[in-house]
């Protein structure tokens, strides 16, 4: 029996088939490699930046740091060897005047400026700890004052609003004062509701949030306040307070605004060594003889609170400092680092109590 044939016949360009499917692979996988090696590219590069950034980053802190401790110890000296007054003709606040810029190594540069925090209206004053009747009144009015001095439109309705509201704001308690003030609830009813802080302020930018304080308003009061950190001392520094409206609002009226400013203009490049002394600089020396002129605004009156019960005129003046701010600017590469440091300072310690990091 004769066996069957088959005759397969094989396709002659198959193996051109292949060769053609193993070159669009090899093409597939060279595609997929590039791809991976650009993606890779970019994210060492992004991590090179990145690194770079964070680099420089800590740099700048640090010599934000560094800045502020050397700057801590100007103070202390400078503390030390007046006896605790602080004038204008001192070494701080010439440089400050000079904006002297240090250079860091690496291409850097650093610059701080120093400010009296005691050469302007505290608004921590109002908070009512420890105060008397006479004297919570008295810093109102104070308050009240420069409000109205900082802003000469302002009428006496709305300068009791944010007066009652900055005490209501910094008590510890949810009841207001007077119908002027504000509280938890009158805040928790806005569009965007939040809190009272029932505390001090931290910095003077919270005053915004305190009903009746609005942005043109925070713009003109901003240069004659300051927020001394969980402190309601109300001390004015007669050798650096630089506004006649801040004169004006201590002393209860007792100098016009610009009385105020002419007794600053008036005052020795040293400063002066006492009270007693500032006493004699002929303005002062001549308001001195005058009666204040406190405006109680049409906020209800303690009882017993009279123009005589509020005190003298130079009851709140000082010629020393022991608080202080820095603003200090850091350029290191391509960073830019801007911080704040509040300070306590005494001859022989000093405390850091505020750092905040951005625009003052």
């Amino acid at each position: 029996m004769g066996g069957i044939s088959v005759n397969r016949k094989v396709p002659a360009n198959l193996p051109h088939k292949q060769q053609g499917v193993a070159l669009i692979m090899v093409l597939l996988v060279v595609a997929l490699v590039t791809v991976l090696a650009v993606q890779l590219s970019k994210r060492l590069q992004m991590n090179v930046v990145r690194t770079m950034n964070y680099q420089q980053s800590e740099q700048a802190y640090w010599y934000w740091l560094s800045a502020e401790e050397i700057a801590r110890q100007l103070l202390q000296l400078q503390v030390g060897d007046s006896n605790g007054v602080i004038h204008q003709g001192q070494v701080w606040y010439l440089q400050t005047e000079e904006e002297r810029v240090y250079p860091l190594e690496g291409g850097g540069m650093a610059n701080v400026g120093i400010k009296d925090l005691q050469s302007c209206f505290n608004v921590n004053a109002l908070k009512a700890d420890d105060l008397s009747t006479e004297q919570l009144v008295r810093r109102k009015v104070q308050m009240r004052m420069l409000l109205q001095a900082a802003q000469p439109d302002m009428d006496d309705y709305n300068a009791d609003v944010i007066v009652e509201s900055i005490a209501d704001w910094l008590d510890r308690d949810e009841q207001m004062n007077t119908s002027y003030g504000a509280e938890r609830s009158d805040y928790e009813s806005l569009a965007v509701p939040y809190q009272a802080a029932n505390d001090y302020f931290v910095h003077e930018s919270e005053l915004r949030l305190v009903r009746g304080i609005t942005q043109p308003i925070y713009q003109a009061l901003k240069p004659f306040v300051c927020v001394i950190p969980n402190s309601n001392r109300n001390q004015l520094n007669l050798n650096t307070v630089e506004h006649g409206e801040v004169l004006h609002a201590m002393m209860l009226g007792a100098v016009t605004v610009d009385a105020g400013n002419a007794a600053i203009e008036n005052r020795p490049d040293e400063g002066y060594s006492t009270v007693e002394d500032a006493r004699n600089n002929s303005i002062l020396a001549q308001a001195s003889q005058q009666k204040i002129n406190p405006n109680f605004g049409g906020a209800p009156r303690p009882s017993g609170i009279t123009e005589e019960s509020l005190g003298g005129m130079f009851d709140d003046f000082v010629v020393k400092s022991n608080y202080f701010e820095l603003d200090t600017q850091v350029k290191f590469g391509d960073m830019e680092l801007r911080g704040q440091s509040k300070l306590y300072v005494e001859e022989n310690d000093s405390v850091v109590l505020l750092r905040g990091l951005g625009e003052p």
